[in-house]
């Protein structure tokens, strides 16, 4: 039992000793423990076998944890590493791509004489230059307001045409019907009848020589002329058809504007559209007139149902309608009545309008009438640079490319308003240096990854000696000093405006050089930067200057398949493999320690035997002594 006993204390003390030695900490602690048992069993005292236990998995848990554990922190530095990279490389590709358009270089800075009146803003497609620019009237909207000469509404919610329903009947207040005059040829000359056009809108129509045209949108009166215009009753189809039906005229792209019906009879011809104004020519000489022509406006009726015949709901009836007229509810303080309904339309004068009720019985519901004009519909009436213009709103997009006049004033007097666009090289300088500080931020962040004495938290140090971040460095670099895929006149890289790169890899400019250059070459500074190109592909293989060239190469850089994220998506997958690993030690180690102490309590109870055992011959060696010596 003795011998039992010391063999199973030497395994356990020669386990704790393998397992501990390779940490100094570990290795002292099982020394400690091994020392103890033996002491333990010399002398017959108890022993802590459930620490010995702890202290021998700790010995062998201890290298295998501090091997994974670091491997997840290189990984997860890793992962940083790429990221921090990406991160800076993406604000580099943001400052190329300031600059690989065309566009990018077109920034114009508006100077005006006269800004009260006018206001002025550039689009990427205007020129330097200057202009004149007078305004001698606004657009405007017609405004009516309701009951006038009659009272008005006591409150807004006052009921109207006892209750009934009725409605309002909606039309805008140009009349479409062309004006004619004619000219009755001779014998030996054809008869002329000159057709001067009006805008039409939507739904309206006008009939010339029996062919009507009903507008599907708003026309102006130079394109209900080109809608007429050219229709040749010569033809042998024609003459034997008596005249162009509709059915030959339409087509896709005209229903747009409008439809035909009827047909435009033989007789007349009909000449080129001049601003809305045309002239018909009889085919045979001194022909009688055509038939007067003659239009109609197209009447919105809207509805307003019994239970909404109260100012309020005649409001919202007409708002809910959305034909282009709005309507609201004006307080204008009579003690008795004070609501009136007041409907405002658009602005241009094509959009002027009328508005009138309709009972059920076909007469005009009392209080309801909308025939006083507070504001006539107008155009703005405006001439740049000696030619006069109209618009039907205050913002025109289309009287100098690349630009949008607002207007909010009439100039002064015979004093038209000077407008100079000149190019804004400030903004160019500017997106220079927002590019030298992108390059730059991102070479200290390679910088940073890669400097194995790095001690900046989550970057530092964390891809020494890795050949990705040195690929990205040498790409970078080329980027800036390689020359241009479209050099112009002289200019052959960067380096030609005014950029250097010193020993250090600081990327620096010569703004004196940049300044000169874009004074004195623009359009040469733009091709080399840029190509001449606009929003190009990155599939492309067009020369694309400097910025289009560096902005496909980031691009390939950042694309999910580039090494920069492959690496990174590996190292992820490893730290999931590493902690796996980390799962199966704890798991292990628990086994192992059930183990131990299963073990450690058996030896125990030896121990505990040979002291209860040791006690015994101890007393009987002591009786025996006794009865031989008579003590």
């Amino acid at each position: 039992m003795v011998s039992a006993t010391t063999s199973t204390t030497a395994t356990a003390s020669s386990a704790s000793t393998t397992a501990s030695s390779s940490t100094p900490t570990g290795n002292a602690s099982a020394k400690s423990a091994a020392a103890n048992l033996i002491t333990s069993l010399g002398t017959g005292s108890g022993v802590d076998v459930n620490a010995l236990a702890n202290s021998l998995v700790a010995a062998e848990k201890a290298p295998r944890l501090t091997e994974l554990n670091g491997k997840v922190s290189k990984a997860e530095g890793g992962i940083s590493g790429y990221s921090a990279i990406k991160f800076v490389l993406g604000d580099l590709q943001t400052a190329f791509s300031n600059l690989k358009n065309q566009s990018s270089f077109n920034a114009l800075v508006p100077q005006n004489s006269q800004p009260n009146a006018i206001s002025i803003t550039t689009t990427a497609s205007a020129t330097t230059g200057s202009h004149s620019v007078s305004v001698t009237q606004l657009a405007q909207q017609q405004r009516s307001i309701s009951a006038d000469n009659v009272p008005g509404f006591a409150t807004p919610l006052t009921q109207v045409n006892g209750g009934a329903a009725f409605s309002l009947v909606l039309k805008n207040s140009i009349d479409p019907t062309p004006t004619k005059v004619f000219a009755q040829g001779t014998s030996t000359t054809p008869s002329t009848s000159t057709v001067t056009f009006k805008a039409m809108n939507k739904g309206d129509t006008v009939t010339l020589n029996g062919l009507t045209l009903t507008a599907n949108k708003s026309l102006s009166a130079s394109e209900v002329g080109e809608m007429f215009d050219q229709l040749d009753t010569t033809t042998p189809a024609a003459v034997a058809a008596g005249g162009l039906a509709a059915s030959t005229i339409n087509s896709d792209a005209l229903a747009t504007y409008g439809a035909f019906s009827g047909k435009f009879a033989t007789g007349y011809s009909s000449g080129v559209n001049n601003n809305g104004v045309l002239t018909l020519t009889s085919t045979a000489n001194n022909a009688a007139d055509i038939a007067t022509p003659s239009g109609s406006q197209f009447a919105n009726a809207i509805a307003v149902t019994a239970d909404a015949t109260t100012p309020a709901g005649i409001v919202a009836a007409i708002n809910s309608a959305n034909l282009g007229v709005t309507a609201q509810l004006i307080n204008t303080g009579n003690i008795a009545t004070p609501y009136r309904i007041m409907v405002t339309g658009t602005t241009g004068a094509s959009n002027a309008f009328s508005l009138t009720s309709l009972t059920q019985a076909g007469g005009e519901v009392s209080g309801v009438s909308f025939g006083k004009k507070l504001q006539t519909a107008q155009d703005a009436t405006f001439n740049v640079d000696g030619m006069s213009m109209t618009s039907s709103k205050n913002t025109v997009t289309d009287a100098i490319a690349g630009a949008t006049l607002n207007l909010t004033a009439t100039t002064t007097a015979g004093v038209p308003a000077n407008l100079v666009l000149t190019r804004d090289t400030s903004s160019i300088s500017s997106k220079m240096d927002a590019l030298i500080t992108a390059y730059n931020d991102a070479n200290s962040m390679l910088g940073v990854v890669s400097d194995p004495k790095s001690t900046v938290a989550e970057y530092g140090a964390t891809l020494v000696g890795n050949s990705i971040v040195s690929s990205v460095r040498s790409q970078m670099r080329q980027m800036i000093t390689s020359n241009s895929t479209t050099p112009s006149g002289g200019l052959t890289a960067l380096r030609d405006i005014g950029f250097s790169i010193d020993q250090t890899g600081v990327l620096s400019i010569d703004k004196t050089k940049l300044d000169s250059a874009l004074q004195n070459n623009f359009d040469k500074v733009v091709t080399l930067v840029t190509g001449n190109r606009e929003n190009q592909s990155k599939y492309s293989i067009l020369p694309s200057g400097v910025a289009g060239e560096a902005v496909k190469k980031l691009t390939t850089l950042l694309d999910p398949s580039a090494p920069l994220t492959t690496q990174s998506s590996n190292l992820t997958t490893k730290i999931t493999d590493y902690k796996k690993q980390l799962a199966d030690l704890d798991t292990r180690m628990t086994a192992l320690l059930a183990r131990y102490n299963k073990q450690f309590a058996a030896m125990d109870s030896l121990v505990g035997q040979s002291k209860s055992l040791q006690t015994s011959l101890k007393s009987t060696f002591d009786g025996m002594m006794a009865t031989y010596t008579n003590k």
